[in-house]
């Protein structure tokens, strides 16, 4: 014999209070399953086919940033194939942790930092040391007070893991006179550094990029902070 159960309103809301959490779980492992799959199968950019800029700080705008400099590498390094920024506004709560992970598996190319974060990861050697390429010319910045932006860095371990310490060497450029940045990424950079990533694997178009947009960066100071440095 074949006993029907009419579904009707109280049954439907009994069988999801007590079966509800077997549909969510559903749900989420269609989506991460889906997740998976994308990012498995996606389009991967190689790494000299790519340069990423991260600007870490209070300020800027991850469009603004784009459109600044997406010209500059169609100019300087058009054989890119993915040129893009990533802004991070630090939390107090997090300290360093939300730059260890990028910088450890080689994410960002070029990084934009306060002192603080510049200071804190220069001195472990994350980034390429600039002085030689000041030197010869390949980055242009003579003219810039560059003083601030020497450290005293790890320059390898000996056999017992301690650390050796180097000489100090220039391993960031400060920002404060590159008012270009601030009209162009809405970033006010004043007290911020540029730096490149040791383990960027892209030198040969991550330099000559730098360069270049260090030169997009200068401009005049703007009217406001001069007023501002009137009044002082």
């Amino acid at each position: 014999m074949h006993i029907s159960t009419p579904l009707n309103k109280n049954r439907i809301r009994t069988h999801l209070t007590y079966a509800g959490w077997k549909y969510v779980l559903l749900v989420v492992c269609a989506i991460f399953g889906w997740s998976l799959i994308f990012t498995v199968t996606r389009d991967t950019v190689p790494d000299d086919k790519r340069i990423d800029l991260y600007i870490v700080g209070r300020t800027g705008q991850k469009e603004a940033a784009d459109a600044f400099i997406q010209p500059i590498a169609a100019e300087v390094t058009p054989e890119m194939e993915s040129v893009s920024s990533v802004v991070i506004y630090p939390d107090s709560n997090y300290g360093n942790s939300q730059l260890i992970g990028p910088i450890m598996v080689g994410e960002g190319d070029i990084y934009i930092l306060d002192e603080t974060f510049f200071k804190s990861f220069a001195s472990n050697g994350t980034f390429l040391p600039l002085d030689e390429l000041v030197a010869d010319g390949t980055i242009q910045v003579s003219d810039i007070d560059l003083s601030k932006g020497y450290i005293t860095a790890i320059e390898s371990y000996d056999d017992d893991q301690r650390p050796i310490i180097g000489e100090s060497r220039l391993y960031g450029i400060p920002l404060d006179t590159f008012y270009g940045y601030m009209e162009g990424m809405l970033m006010d950079n004043r007290g911020m550094y540029a730096v490149i990533a040791v383990n960027n694997r892209n030198d040969a178009n991550v330099i000559p990029f730098f360069n270049a947009f260090l030169q997009a960066g200068r401009g005049e100071m703007p009217e406001e902070l001069k007023a501002a440095e009137a009044n002082k």
